[in-house]
């Protein structure tokens, strides 16, 4: 089956019907961090072992559960401008880059021969996303407002830390490249959840340029990778923005960017797309039946058509799903 999935990851038909694949987080918190809590680890290459041995999946996005939070060495407070203006480039032998490395050989090992893609993080959320807010306990668009509210008081030095950011991103994607077999990389993205900066101006001035810079090195790196343009939490993207960007799978929340799959593989110049699916609670795939979920099935491949289409969901799905429901969209893209 690898060799088949591989064929519609680069765009081609394949005989072994329509390849889909679903994902989760395994730590009770995602943003716990390895460094602190190296327990992480273990919850998080156990749950890729137990999930894999229940849902039958043809390619696998594995999760950085314990890696997600950057270390901002040398300070404590990433709200304090004249901090941040002092950070500077993680060593090779730090242990967020390291352990990220590590994690994926171990990832290889559970998954098998499935095509694997390790997931890489935009400097954009790295910074703002996580290193802003107490998760869990505020809402993720207060990160927005915050970010933006340090970008207006010193757009010089915001700049200075997302570049410092993506040049260890891109240290990761190298180290990942010459230490694991890895199939690919899915570039996690989005843009500002705030009104002041909700315009194309400020997206092609900050947001684009770092994400172009990570998403180069991945292209030089590997040959087939994904765009997640992440609608997690309902946040909404400009889908038409986003078309600059050189990856060569494109995943994105379809309800809330108002494209289906077949005008967002059209959009995108017809590259290959992956998603359809609503991740949440409210979404078919957690709430319906069979028939119900395998029917949305159909009418998903009905829309898109089958050619350099993948099936699977806007994000990450609840921790509670019912596995046969993912089981249930499963067989009926196989059977399509």
């Amino acid at each position: 089956m690898r060799n088949e999935v591989l064929k519609v990851l680069h765009n081609e038909s394949s005989t072994a019907g329509v390849p889909i694949s679903f994902w989760r987080h395994f730590a009770d918190n995602e943003f716990t961090d390895a460094a602190k809590h190296p327990k992480v680890i273990a919850t998080n290459l156990n749950g890729h072992r137990d999930y894999l041995d229940a849902v039958n999946v043809d390619l696998v996005k594995t999760m950085l559960d314990g890696y997600f939070p950057y270390p901002f060495h040398n300070m404590n407070n990433p709200h304090d401008l004249s901090q941040l203006g002092q950070v500077k480039p993680l060593k090779a032998d730090d242990l967020w880059i390291t352990g990220q490395v590590d994690l994926a050989k171990h990832q290889r090992e559970i998954v098998g021969d499935k095509p694997l893609f390790v997931t890489v993080f935009s400097p954009l959320i790295l910074l703002f996303k996580w290193a802003l807010i107490k998760h869990y306990e505020e809402a993720l668009t207060l990160a927005d407002e915050r970010f933006f509210d340090l970008y207006e008081q010193n757009p010089a030095i915001v700049k200075h830390v997302l570049d410092v950011i993506a040049d260890d991103q891109i240290k990761v994607i190298k180290e990942l490249r010459a230490q694991t077999d890895i199939d690919g990389i899915y570039y996690s993205t989005q843009s500002i959840q705030d009104p002041r900066a909700d315009n194309h101006k400020f997206f092609t001035e900050i947001t684009e340029p770092v994400d172009l810079k990570v998403q180069n090195a991945i292209n030089q790196e590997f040959e087939v990778n994904i765009l997640h343009i992440c609608g997690f939490d309902g946040a909404v993207n400009h889908l038409e923005w986003f078309t600059n960007y050189p990856l060569q799978v494109i995943n994105w929340a379809i309800k809330a960017d108002g494209y289906t799959l077949g005008e967002g593989k059209k959009l995108f110049g017809d590259r290959v797309v992956l998603g359809g699916f609503d991740n949440s609670r409210k979404g078919i795939l957690y709430s319906g039946s069979k028939e119900e979920i395998q029917s949305y099935v159909r009418d998903l491949l009905f829309e898109a058509g089958t050619k350099g289409v993948i099936l699977g969901a806007d994000c990450t799905v609840p921790r509670d799903i019912p596995y046969e429901h993912l089981n249930w969209a499963i067989e009926a893209a196989h059977e399509f």
